[in-house]
C-alpha cells in the first residue's frame, strides 16, 4: 500500500495462461471442452457442450427406443421426470427396462470413444404422479458412470425463485417437422410468473402450477417439445451449470392431437422443491450440496474488535488472523519467496486470485498462516514485548481449483481456491475471515473497504516486514470505467478501490482481501468482499474481485 505515482504492473514478468492442467477437476457443472459459439435458442450443438444430458432408453420385445432426456447429477444417479419411467398403463416399468447413454450427441452415431451405457439399479419414483404434479424421478445406475470430457454432472440449482432469469434447455425433441432430432439441440428461454402463464392458457396451467413446478418459454414457436421430456432447464452462473427445471408438459396443440403447441409456454418440475428428497435418495452424493452454505464454512469466524483504521499504518497484532502469505520456489535455485497473499476461509481452504494461482512456469505450493511480522518469529505486539504469538505455520498446497473463465487479459473471473494438504487448527492468530453467504450479505454495497497486505509502501519499492492496514475508497463503476483501460472487465464481478491520492493497494497485494464489518449471524464479524487481481497504486484504481457474485462458485467447489 503507496501513495507514490506507480504505473500498472505485475511483479512478475511471466505469461499468464487461461487454463493449466494443474486445475483439480471435482467440480460439477463445467464444461471440459471449451466453447467457443453463443447458444441461441434453436441451434444446433456441439459434442461435448452438455456433458450432463443423458439419453434415457426404454428397452420393448424386439429393440430399443429412445424415451426421454435427463441430467446426470453424479456418478451414480440421474434425474428425469416421473412419466419417463412409466409404461401407457401408467405403472412404473421394471427396472431391467430402462437403460442411460451418456456423453452421447448424435442418436443414430454410438462412438465408442465417447459414449457410456449403463443399466439401471434401481427407479426412485417420487410417489405417484398425479395431474402433472411430482413429475420427478431418480435413476440410480448399476455401474459408476466416468467423468469425461464427454461426461460431467451437473449442479443442483440451489436458488427458489427463478422467474425472469433464462435457462437453456437441450434435447433429441420434435422439431419443427414433428420429428425427433438425432442430434442433440438448445433453445435458451426465459422462465415466466406463474400468472403470466395462466393467463396465456389458464385451462392448462391452472390447476398445475404450484410451489413445485414452474412456466417457461417463448410463444413464438420456441420451446419443448415432445421428446423432450426429463431433460434439465440449466442455469449458468459464473461458469457452472445448475439443473433448475426438469422439462414436464407442454399444452396439446389440439383436442386429439397430443403433439406439442408451438405457441404456448411449457411446464416445468422446480428442482429445488425436491432437494430434500434427492438428498434422501441420494445421500448427498451430488457435488454443490455437500458443500452448500455454513456445511463447510466455519459458523465462527471474522472475529473483529478494532473499529479505528488510518490509512497505510500498521496493523495490530492478531488483528487479521486470518492473512495468508503465498511462498513460491524456484524450482532452479531453490529459492523460495513470497508474492501474493491469500485469506483463510475454512480449515483447508484458502481464498486468493487466480492471477496468483495460475503461474505457467510456477504455481505457489506453501501457505505462510499466522504472520504479522515476518523479520521475527514469533511475532510480539510492538507495544509489548512480553505479548507474543505462537509461531506462524507452514502449509503445503495440495490442489489449486481456478474459476474455469479466467481471461487474465480482461482482469476477469479472477478468483482460485487454494485446498491446504491437511485441516489446520484454528488458534488466536490463525482464525478463519468470514464470506457473504446469505443473500442480505450478498447485496451489500459498501463505499469503502478496509484492506491489509504487505504489499509496497512508496514507489522506492518500500516493502513493510509489519502487516499494513488501510481503508480504502470504493469507485462507482461507471468513474472506474472511465480511469481504466477498455480491455479491463468492470461489470457485476468486479469492484474498484482506491487511487487518485487515496490509499490503494499496490505491488505484492495481489490476492489479498478486501472486507468490512457487518452483521454475520447476529454478530458483527469481519466480512470479506473482494480480491485484490490488478494493482492500480497511486495512479489508478485497484481492480478486485467482488466475492458476492462468486459466492455460488466458492461454495460448489469446497469440499471435507
Amino acid at each position: 500500500m503507496w501513495f507514490k505515482k506507480v504505473t500498472m504492473r505485475f511483479v512478475f514478468l511471466i505469461v499468464i495462461i487461461q487454463q493449466i492442467g494443474a486445475i483439480v477437476s471435482s467440480e460439477c457443472g463445467v464444461r471440459k471442452l471449451k466453447i467457443n459459439h453463443a447458444i441461441v435458442h434453436g441451434q444446433p450443438t456441439t459434442h461435448g457442450d452438455w456433458p450432463w444430458h443423458v439419453a434415457v432408453y426404454h428397452r420393448e420385445y424386439l429393440s430399443n427406443s429412445y424415451a426421454c432426456g435427463g441430467t446426470l447429477i453424479s456418478d451414480l444417479f440421474v434425474l428425469t421426470a416421473n412419466h419417463c419411467v412409466r409404461g401407457i398403463n401408467g405403472y412404473v416399468l421394471s427396472k431391467r427396462r430402462i437403460f442411460v447413454r451418456l456423453g452421447l450427441h448424435d442418436l443414430n452415431e454410438l462412438n465408442a470413444q465417447t459414449f457410456q451405457q449403463h443399466n439401471v439399479h434401481h427407479i426412485h419414483s417420487y410417489t405417484v404422479s398425479n395431474d402433472r404434479k411430482n413429475d420427478i424421478a431418480i435413476l440410480e445406475l448399476t455401474t459408476v458412470a466416468t467423468f469425461t470430457d464427454y461426461v460431467q454432472p451437473a449442479c443442483l440449482n440451489l436458488v427458489e425463485d427463478l422467474t425472469d432469469q433464462f435457462g437453456t434447455t437441450v434435447g433429441w425433441g420434435a422439431d419443427e417437422t414433428d420429428t425427433l432430432s438425432p442430434t442433440l439441440k438448445s433453445q435458451h428461454m426465459p422462465v415466466v410468473s406463474t400468472m403470466q402463464c395462466i393467463e396465456q392458457n389458464e385451462g392448462i396451467f391452472r390447476l398445475v402450477l404450484d410451489s413445485s413446478t414452474f412456466c417457461a418459454g417463448y410463444l413464438n414457436g420456441t420451446t419443448v417439445c415432445n421428446g423432450d421430456s426429463g431433460g434439465g432447464l440449466y442455469f449458468e452462473r459464473n461458469g457452472v451449470w445448475h439443473v433448475g427445471g426438469i422439462v414436464s408438459f407442454t399444452a396439446p396443440r389440439s383436442a386429439g392431437n397430443s403433439k406439442c403447441d408451438l405457441k404456448s409456454y411449457a411446464g416445468f418440475t422446480k428442482v429445488y422443491y425436491f432437494l430434500p428428497w434427492i438428498r434422501k435418495v441420494t445421500g448427498d452424493r451430488f457435488g454443490n450440496e455437500k458443500t452448500e452454505g455454513s456445511n463447510q464454512l466455519p459458523q465462527d469466524c471474522g472475529r473483529y474488535l478494532v473499529n479505528r483504521i488510518f490509512g497505510g499504518t500498521n496493523a495490530k497484532l492478531r488483528e487479521f488472523p486470518w492473512m495468508a502469505r503465498l511462498l513460491y520456489t524456484n524450482k532452479t535455485t531453490g529459492h523460495q519467496y513470497q508474492a501474493c497473499h491469500g485469506s483463510l476461509i475454512t480449515k483447508r481452504y484458502v481464498l486468493t486470485s487466480a492471477w496468483c494461482a495460475l503461474h505457467e512456469t510456477i504455481k505457489p505450493d506453501t501457505v505462510y498462516l499466522g504472520e504479522f511480522d515476518y523479520s521475527q518469529d514469533p511475532d510480539c505486539n510492538v507495544n509489548d514485548a512480553s505479548d507474543c504469538a505462537p509461531s506462524f505455520r507452514s502449509v503445503d498446497i495440495e490442489s489449486i481449483i481456478a474459476h474455469p473463465q479466467y481471461d487474465a487479459d480482461a482482469d476477469r473471473h479472477n478468483v482460485a481456491l487454494l485446498r491446504l494438504n491437511h485441516n489446520v487448527e484454528f488458534e488466536d492468530h490463525i482464525q478463519p475471515i468470514c464470506l457473504p453467504v446469505s443473500q442480505s450479505l450478498r447485496q451489500q454495497r459498501l463505499q469503502q473497504l478496509i484492506v491489509s497486505g504487505w504489499g509496497w509502501l512508496k514507489s522506492t519499492k518500500d516493502t513493510p516486514k509489519i502487516l499494513q492496514k488501510a481503508v480504502v475508497r470504493v469507485f462507482n463503476r461507471t468513474e472506474c470505467k472511465n480511469k481504466l483501460h477498455p480491455r479491463y472487465y468492470i461489470e457485476d464481478g468486479a469492484i474498484c478501490t482506491g487511487g487518485g491520492g487515496t490509499p490503494n493497494t499496490c505491488e505484492w497485494d495481489l490476492g489479498t482481501p478486501l472486507g468490512y464489518p457487518s452483521r454475520y449471524n447476529e454478530h458483527v464479524r469481519f466480512v470479506q468482499y473482494g480480491i485484490t487481481s490488478a494493482i492500480g497504486c497511486n495512479f489508478a484504481p485497484s481492480i478486485n474481485t467482488f466475492i458476492p457474485h462468486y459466492m455460488d462458485w466458492i461454495l460448489n467447489n469446497l469440499r471435507s
